[in-house]
């Protein structure tokens, strides 16, 4: 018997590397869904990129489609596909890949975003002239979900400090202050941010102006500051006891109380004042006072 099988080709021997025979009702259609392995997540916003180009199909088709989900609302199409991450939080990422011939395959991966401690506030308003009474708010203060915000402490600039995500506070004396917020999250973290208000002192035309000619040809003028946040004084001229078309001749610092001027004609007399201008922009003007240059 085996001669006669042999001589037909009867007799087939197994193979060690032969595939497996599917069991029946087996597809040879079926997809695998894979997402590449990777570090996913971080410090939002983060932006993620995920690799789903290593599905395959395991024999006798191909794959048509990737369908994302992110797990925070958004989807996303392809073999690769990039999405970012505005919210902190745990995220449940969902690949399913779908063949040719409908067949479909899902995998899921996780990842967690995480944010920094983040101090930050608006203030209104940000200059007055006083009494200023501002508004605080740290609302826009943020932290990670894990460890939120249990304190808001505020330095006002001026000697005093307050506590809570909004408060208020009124400055009495004239400056340009300089705001501190601390934010402490439960984990001890600590942040900080800082703005500036400008308190203006009302504005008062400088007074006692005098003026001299020293010397021929030159004058000098004298007067007093009657205000404390005065960005600069400007002295202006005309030509004439009774003229009105003043010019800018010079300009110095609020803190001066004094200007001169030279090379002007002998025997002209002239017209002078000074204008005060503010931290807000806002100016005001001396009463003029006449001298007849030497």
């Amino acid at each position: 018997m085996l001669l006669v099988a042999l001589l037909f080709g009867a007799l087939v021997m197994p193979s060690a590397a032969a595939s497996p025979v599917p069991a029946a009702g087996t597809s040879l259609n079926t997809v695998k869904a894979v997402i590449a392995p990777g570090t996913y997540g971080g410090q939002i916003p983060a932006t993620v990129t995920f690799n789903g180009s290593g599905s395959y199909c395991v024999e006798l088709c191909s794959i048509a489609s990737w369908s994302w989900n992110f797990g925070d609302g958004a989807t996303g199409t392809g073999a690769v596909a990039s999405h970012t991450y505005t919210t902190s939080g745990n995220f449940t990422v969902t690949l399913t890949v779908v063949s040719n011939e409908g067949v479909t395959d899902t995998v899921t991966t996780q990842l967690m975003t995480v944010q920094q401690t983040i101090a930050s506030f608006t203030m209104t308003p940000s200059a007055g002239v006083l009494p200023v009474t501002a508004s605080f708010d740290a609302s826009a203060s943020s932290s990670n979900w894990d460890r939120p915000i249990v304190s808001y402490a505020w330095d006002f600039g001026d000697g005093t400090t307050g506590t809570g995500r909004l408060t208020t506070h009124t400055y009495t004396t004239p400056g340009v202050r300089y705001i501190t917020l601390t934010v402490t999250d439960s984990m001890g973290g600590i942040k900080y941010a800082s703005g500036s208000i400008t308190v203006q002192d009302p504005l008062l035309a400088p007074n006692n102006l005098r003026a001299t000619s020293p010397a021929k040809g030159i004058t000098s003028l004298t007067w007093t500051n009657r205000t404390v946040m005065v960005t600069n004084l400007t002295v202006e001229r005309c030509t004439g006891s009774t003229c009105t078309n003043f010019v800018a001749v010079g300009s110095v610092s609020g803190a001066y109380t004094s200007f001169g001027e030279s090379g002007l004609r002998s025997g002209t007399t002239v017209r002078y004042r000074v204008r005060a201008t503010s931290y807000l922009g806002t100016s005001v003007v001396s009463s003029s006072v006449s001298v007849k240059v030497r």
